[in-house]
């Protein structure tokens, strides 16, 4: 798309604090603007593609990918492409998108869908198993994204500090008590350690609803944000206040981080990077790719992991069936509707995801591979022996309910989250504020269930 730089195009350039270049014709050819997050603690997005590029470019004479980074969170990311996404002169023509976020933009006519070319690649019949390929499928049944990583969630724990806890490892709880009671030990026995590190605040975004609170209202019976049956959003309910429960425990018992890291944005660096190596936390949630941040690829690695780390399911509430729980999400490379190039671009999503680049990619990042040929690749797991347990926690697995009003539902529990971690209201309250604005949120009271 050629960029006409218009003043008002101009302003939203310096907001975004993106080039105005992409999809413009130079010297004949074609160029194809590709948007992607990179953070100086997590490069290996930003490697990968620059790897796709060489390979693409080398093999479409005339095409040059211009790869355009997001520095920061990925709320910021979202930011960003939101603001790109106002203006088809101003859209890139290719992005690394959350699945979580895929049928909004679908609703709002931002992504292309890509049945048309997928049918003619081979590796998505082959490769790519049939609950991958559901993550970037519209509510349309149309797929609008290639995946390029999935993943599980449970709890990650410090063998050392379980020791001087006299804690018994190796660690499987049973149940939520059985959880907070290894925290409670940890608190007691092991002085100066984070007992129990959970994402919670506004600050950590998608992480505090799906690392977080997901992966406890989840775990209790029933509980889920949205009714299949019914088609309407669940309003709060015991559930929703029991998962707010444990959360008000963590906190208020002081077996959690102290408020100002709940609220630091780096907080996963601290866990990962420096808390757990020296010894000064117990039990982390979170996520499968947890993992990649030990490794040699690491700013910071931590050779010694595999022997100082184990890795638990995160129980069921009471210990109910299935008897543990695990929330799955990723990232797809999706094209814009505004593309004129759309040929080249899903050329483009190929190159990024074929064998050898979703290799780099899943090896790097930690996250589990979403390519059957990768998955059964021994340099795959080669250095990770988490990675096969966190595979297997696909058989308990949910997936958000991603549909257009997810991302404002997510933005309210994250509200809550917040509220509960610094005390600002009870689970109770906190609940009760969910379900009042839980209609604005999916747009009518028609689309609520309860309370």
């Amino acid at each position: 798309m050629k960029r006409r730089l218009a003043g008002s195009l101009l302003l939203l350039a310096a907001i975004a604090g993106c080039g105005a270049g992409a999809s413009q014709e130079n010297s004949g050819g074609k160029e194809l603007e590709v948007l992607y997050r990179v953070d100086v603690t997590w490069p290996h997005l930003e490697k990968m593609l620059g790897n796709a590029k060489k390979q693409y470019e080398a093999a479409h004479p005339g095409v040059t990918i211009q790869l355009t980074a997001v520095q920061g969170t990925p709320e910021a990311y979202y930011t960003k492409l939101a603001l790109l996404n106002r203006s088809p002169d101003s859209a890139p023509d290719l992005y690394y998108h959350d699945t979580f976020q895929v049928n909004a933009d679908v609703a709002a006519g931002k992504l292309a869908p890509l049945d048309e070319h997928l049918a003619t690649w081979p590796d998505w019949d082959t490769q790519f198993p049939d609950s991958v390929k559901a993550a970037a499928r519209g509510t349309d049944g149309r797929i609008y994204g290639v995946p390029i990583s999935t993943d599980t969630r449970g709890l990650w724990y410090q063998k050392e500090v379980f020791a001087k806890a006299g804690l018994a490892v190796p660690w499987q709880p049973k149940t939520w008590d059985d959880v907070l009671t290894a925290a409670r030990t940890i608190k007691q026995r092991v002085p100066g350690v984070v007992p129990f590190s959970m994402y919670s605040t506004k600050i950590h975004g998608e992480a505090t609803t799906m690392q977080g609170f997901e992966m406890l209202l989840y775990g209790t019976p029933g509980g889920t944000l949205y009714d299949d049956t019914q088609q309407k959003w669940v309003a709060g309910g015991r559930n929703f206040t029991d998962a707010l429960a444990f959360v008000n425990t963590i906190y208020r018992e002081e077996l959690g981080p102290r408020q100002a890291d709940a609220q630091n944005p780096k907080l996963a660096d601290k866990v990962n990077m420096d808390w757990f190596p020296a010894a000064k936390l117990g039990i982390s949630l979170d996520g499968a790719w947890t993992a990649a941040a030990w490794k040699p690829t690491s700013t910071k690695p931590w050779p010694e992991w595999t022997d100082k780390i184990g890795w638990a399911a995160m129980p069921t509430q009471n210990g109910q069936e299935p008897g543990s729980v695990s929330m799955s999400g990723g990232w797809v490379m999706a094209m814009s509707a505004y593309t004129p190039h759309k040929k080249e671009a899903f050329d483009f999503i190929t190159v990024a995801t074929n064998k050898e680049n979703s290799m780099a990619y899943s090896v790097g990042t930690g996250d589990l591979a979403p390519r059957r040929d990768v998955a059964a690749d021994p340099a795959y797991s080669a250095d990770n022996p988490s990675v096969q347990f966190f595979t297997e926690l696909a058989a308990v697995t949910h997936y958000r309910p991603a549909y257009e009003a997810y991302p404002k539902v997510s933005a309210q529990i994250q509200e809550a989250m917040e509220a509960i971690t610094t005390g600002s209201r009870t689970p109770e309250e906190a609940t009760a504020a969910y379900a009042r604005s839980l209609p604005a949120a999916v747009g009518g009271a028609d689309k609520v269930l309860g309370p």
